[in-house]
């Protein structure tokens, strides 16, 4: 008898855990990944000094950003920017965009990067592949196969 309420506990505590585990995944999450030059008025000083301000910035102004960060890649600089959805891509687009709590930072951003290109990781909705037009770069879209994000 003691096995079986055993076993019962243990199947339960496990059920629950799984249970658990599942609700961590995002599968919402949109991945943008922005290849970009900096510009030569600006020093590897001024660009890494720039890099954390700005990072600095959206971690305190934009919680529904998961991940963000400035990479140096050879000649280039990749940022990588995780949204939980693309709601909150949209929310940073509005930040930056004009009478956005964050447009000054973006006019610095501007300064001291030329952005190549944007490539968008995830199921992007019509809706923000319409919202991002008006930026006037150069977006391309790859929705997903097959992925997981935990929160």
């Amino acid at each position: 008898m003691r096995k079986i309420i055993f076993i019962t506990i243990l199947s339960i505590m496990l059920l629950n855990c799984n249970q658990a585990e599942e609700n961590k995944y995002n599968e919402d999450e949109i991945i943008f990944v922005v290849d970009m030059n900096t510009n030569e008025s600006k020093s590897d000083d001024d660009i890494a000094k720039f890099s954390e301000l700005y990072t600095e910035a959206i971690d305190k102004n934009e919680p529904n950003s998961l991940g963000w960060g400035f990479y140096n890649s050879n000649e280039k600089i990749i940022l990588i920017e995780r949204y939980l959805n693309a709601e909150a891509m949209m929310e940073h687009a509005k930040n930056i965009s004009e009478g956005g709590k964050l447009e000054a930072n973006f006019g610095k951003f501007m300064e001291h990067f030329t952005i190549n290109k944007i490539d968008v990781y995830g199921t992007a909705s019509e809706e923000l592949k319409e919202f991002v037009k008006p930026f006037g770069l150069p977006f391309y879209f790859h929705p997903d196969l097959a992925k997981f994000s935990r929160n």
